[in-house]
């Protein structure tokens, strides 16, 4: 049975994006799981959901911002690949397919959450961060978390999809270009607009800034 282990702080993923990027899985290892996984080797499966289950995870929680969603929609972005593999495109990059069927499932389920009027992760408005807080301390990681996903979570659906795939899932910007399905200088536009309006929101949110 596939699971999900317990998953850092999506604004670590968020930093780590902002000051270097983590090497992602090469296309080669990629192709040739498919390719055993399509001839019979269903064992091959579980080297693509180890490999990919956190770069998955950090990009659902990203758009929904909630633990236990994030993680159901994982699970469900890997059923919904396992059952459509035999359809992958040799050829195709893996990550880049798998990263779009991530981003459509977790925009879906923030719709239907809406849908509900059921938005339990916002913290409040006037929830503000400490004066001079530690940027180390884990107390201080985790209101940075709440404070970035709150901002997010406050986001047009482009904008936020942008943001979540360049820092929560870490992509470059030819590897976001791909995703989005656009040229490399229009990703560049898009991530330029959706970092403005992130800037925007927050210094609305938090006027007083963030001091780490």
């Amino acid at each position: 049975m596939l699971s999900v282990t317990e998953k850092p702080i999506a604004a670590l993923a968020w930093s780590r994006g902002m000051t270097g990027k983590e090497t992602a899985p090469s296309d080669d290892r990629d192709q040739e799981a498919v390719a055993r996984f399509l001839a019979g080797d269903t064992a091959a499966f579980d080297e693509l959901y180890t490999r990919y289950a956190d770069y998955v995870y950090n990009i659902a929680y990203g758009v929904l911002n909630n633990r236990e969603a994030a993680e159901d929609v994982t699970q469900e972005v890997f059923v919904l690949v396992y059952r459509a593999l035999r359809r992958f495109r040799k050829g195709s990059r893996f990550s880049t397919w798998l990263y779009r069927i991530a981003v459509n499932r977790a925009l879906d389920e923030a719709r239907a959450v809406r849908r509900r009027r059921w938005v339990p992760f916002s913290p409040p408005l006037d929830q503000k961060p400490a004066a001079g807080a530690d940027p180390a301390s884990k107390d201080d990681q985790w209101a940075l978390s709440e404070v970035v996903s709150q901002v997010l979570s406050k986001l047009p659906e482009p904008h936020r999809r942008v943001l979540t795939l360049r820092h929560f899932a870490d992509l470059n910007v030819e590897e976001l270009a791909d995703v989005l399905g656009c040229s490399v200088a229009a990703a560049k536009v898009r991530l330029h607009r959706a970092r403005k309006k992130f800037r925007e929101v927050y210094e609305r949110l938090y006027p007083e800034g963030w001091d780490a």
